[in-house]
C-alpha cells in the first residue's frame, strides 16, 4: 500500500511538470480613450438689464461640467470682448460683467486652483481653473455666476449687446 501511495505522489507530481511544460501566457494591452470634455448647459444667457443702476447678479445663471480621464489639466474661459458686452448696432457702447465659477461640492477642495471662485473680469488671454484630479464618468458640474456691477453714473445706451465666452480644457 505504501509503494501504491508513493507511486501515485511521483506520478501526480510527474504529470503537473508536464502540464507546466505545456503552458502559455498571454500579454494584454489596452489602449484607453483619453476623455477631456466641458459643456455648459445653456449656449444662450439672455440676461435683462433695467438700466436702473442696480448690479445684476445671478450666482446659478448656468452649469458647466467638465470631464476628465487625466489629470493636471486646465478650463480656460475667454471672452471676445475682454469681459465687456458690446452693443450690436456697429457703436463703441459696453457693458462690463463678471463671472464666477463655483465649486460646491467639498471634496474637491484643494483638487482645483480655481481663479474663477470669485466674480472675476473675463479678459481676451483668458481665466483658468486648473485641475489636478480626473472626474467621476458622469464629470463634475460647476455653477457658473453673471454679474453686472452697479453703475448709477449714467444710463447705459439702449440696444442689444452681445459677447461670446469661450470655454476650453487641455492637458497642463
Amino acid at each position: 500500500m505504501k509503494k501504491f501511495v508513493v507511486f501515485l505522489i511521483v506520478g501526480l507530481l510527474a504529470s503537473s511538470a508536464a502540464w507546466g511544460a505545456n503552458s502559455a501566457g498571454i500579454n494584454i494591452n489596452a489602449t484607453v480613450t483619453s476623455i477631456m470634455d466641458v459643456s455648459v448647459d445653456q449656449p444662450t444667457w439672455p440676461i435683462t438689464v433695467n438700466n436702473d443702476g442696480v448690479a445684476i447678479v445671478n450666482d446659478s445663471q448656468g452649469v458647466l461640467t467638465v470631464k476628465s480621464s487625466k489629470r493636471n489639466y486646465t478650463v480656460t474661459f475667454i471672452s471676445s470682448n475682454n469681459g465687456s458686452l458690446r452693443i450690436n448696432d456697429g457703436g463703441t457702447e459696453t457693458i462690463p460683467y463678471q463671472v464666477k465659477v463655483a465649486c460646491t461640492d467639498a471634496t474637491w477642495n484643494g483638487v482645483v486652483t480655481n481663479n474663477l471662485s470669485s466674480y472675476t473680469t473675463l479678459t481676451t488671454t483668458g481665466v483658468t481653473i486648473v485641475f489636478n484630479k480626473r472626474t467621476p464618468v458622469a464629470g463634475k458640474t460647476f455653477n457658473i455666476g453673471f454679474k453686472i456691477p452697479a453703475d448709477t453714473a449714467e444710463y447705459y445706451v439702449d440696444g442689444t449687446y452681445t459677447d461670446t465666452i469661450t470655454i476650453s480644457i487641455a492637458q497642463s
